[in-house]
């Protein structure tokens, strides 16, 4: 490996990705004014129809599979017109609110593509501690909202990322662990259009079995969320931040810094590593934010992680660095800084042996065909399952490989190729699968081990019982 340079990496690399620790930039072919277009159904014959199609997905990669027409509602009505539609002529039906879902699974070969993107309002309950939002809603936008009200929520980290399928699959967010754990676990309520055209309220109260489905069981859900009804929480403080730069050989030894923090256990304290490739080689980027009332309790926190000695050997430290979660957001969408835009591949698990985990992918991932392809590892302080959730795997740490690259410079197959590979290291050491980044188009296998078998059964009877005519398509690799 090169010496490593501090300027060059960060330069390169940028603040984003210590910040961020992940790239997720739109690259949408559409348009705000696209928005606007008056018409309800596009078909497949439609001129318009290739644009609105790719502009479904927010990365560059538009998986081949093609609806034989995209739905655009602009309100619960049209919702349910839409699924009358669908039932006259026997379509099948698959939801997309903001294209986020890297396997494609909006993309489903025939049927109706419903999407929610105009499903974005807002409703805070102050007195409460609770808002309803719409499935579409950016957690960059939901932020700005909720901040103005002093609260706060486990959003995605990245800005686009709407609420629709991140909440639905389960939901690895911002400061998790002080807030809830997953973040489906703060789904108070939903409103639920089902197969048959009815709108109908989830809760513990009403419709119980749906409300269990909805808090985790992703794109096998039996109906289409258009809003949730959510926990929130006193917006921080202060937001700070510490990150330690090492050789990607160390990459074992820094999970194992992160294990030891986790097990302290550290309240108000994200811990995240990035594997990362720079000019100067390949590096693992330790980050531990604090999420905190004041400087001073932040800097308490921060500097006992600092009190380590795995933190003298790095070769670069940033600490203390002030932040807030409007910065990361903006970072994480930034094409100047982070990791870029491109075509995306991913695969994730759940893992309780994180030092194995990582130090067994290390040598893979030196021979990543392209440069933007990253690891992100975090490990969970909490890892108790929400009740009354299908969400029902998981682990002490999140492991994810992201394969990004331009297609220009590199061919699709070779990149899905190594992902393939990782995928393989990463399962010798897995807990389980999580629903939202797992591809299971390419083995369904991966659908089954991202749930417990009593879970996954729950959600193919409740499929069985409200959609008895199988008007939704299910799990990837499934319908």
């Amino acid at each position: 490996m090169k010496p490593f340079n501090r300027r060059t990496f960060l330069s390169s690399a940028g603040l984003g990705a210590v910040t961020s620790l992940t790239g997720c930039g739109a690259t949408n072919t559409l348009t705000q004014a696209d928005y606007r277009y008056p018409r309800k159904y596009i078909y497949r014959d439609d001129p318009d129809y290739a644009r609105w199609r790719d502009g479904m997905a927010w990365q560059q990669h538009k998986h081949a599979r093609f609806a034989d027409v995209i739905a655009r509602p602009q309100n619960e009505t049209d919702v349910i017109d839409a699924m009358a539609y669908a039932r006259r002529h026997a379509l099948k039906v698959v939801v997309r609110c903001g294209g986020h879902n890297v396997s494609g699974a909006f993309y489903r070969e025939g049927g109706m593509l419903l999407d929610l993107s105009m499903f974005r309002s807002v409703s805070i309950d102050v007195e409460e501690k609770s808002a309803w939002v719409g499935v579409a809603i950016w957690s960059r936008n939901l932020a700005l909202q909720l901040a103005q009200a002093g609260f706060a929520f486990p959003y995605a980290h990245c800005a686009t990322v709407p609420m629709g399928g991140y909440l639905l699959g389960g939901g690895v967010g911002i400061n998790g662990d002080s807030w809830g754990g997953i973040a489906c676990a703060n789904i108070l309520a939903a409103e639920v259009v089902l197969a048959d055209g009815r709108q109908i309220t989830v809760s513990p109260n009403e419709n119980p079995d749906l409300y269990w489905a909805v808090r985790g069981a992703g794109t096998g859900f039996p109906g289409v969320v258009l809003r949730y009804k959510l926990k929130l929480y006193a917006a921080p403080q202060h937001v700070a931040s510490s990150s330690y730069i090492f050789p990607v050989d160390a990459a074992g030894e820094a999970a194992d810094w992160l294990s030891h923090v986790r097990d302290a256990p550290p309240d108000d304290l994200e811990l995240m590593m990035l594997m990362a490739h720079t000019p100067d080689g390949p590096v693992a980027i330790v980050r531990y934010v604090a999420f905190t009332d004041s400087q001073t309790a932040a800097i308490k926190r921060l500097d006992k992680v600092h009190a380590h000695p795995m933190a003298g050997r790095a070769m670069a430290v940033m600490r203390n660095v002030p932040g807030s979660i409007e910065q990361g957001f903006i970072e994480s969408v930034d094409a100047t800084r982070g990791l870029g835009f491109g075509s995306y591949g991913v695969e994730t698990t759940w893992t309780d042996t994180l030092a194995d985990s990582v130090s067994a992918t290390v040598e893979h991932f030196k021979a990543a065909v392209s440069p933007q392809t990253h690891m992100l590892i975090s490990p969970r302080v909490h890892t108790e399952l929400p009740a009354r959730a299908a969400f029902s795997r998981i682990g002490k740490s999140f492991l994810g490989a992201y394969t990004v690259w331009d297609r220009a410079a590199s061919p699709d197959r070779e990149n899905f190729a190594w992902l393939q590979e990782t995928t393989q290291l990463m399962a010798r050491y897995a807990t389980g699968r999580y629903i939202n980044e797992t591809n299971g188009f390419m083995d369904r296998e991966r659908v089954l081990s991202s749930f417990t078998p009593d879970a996954f059964e729950g959600i193919e009877r409740l499929r069985r019982l409200y959609d008895p005519q199988g008007r939704f398509f299910g799990f990837p690799g499934y319908s």
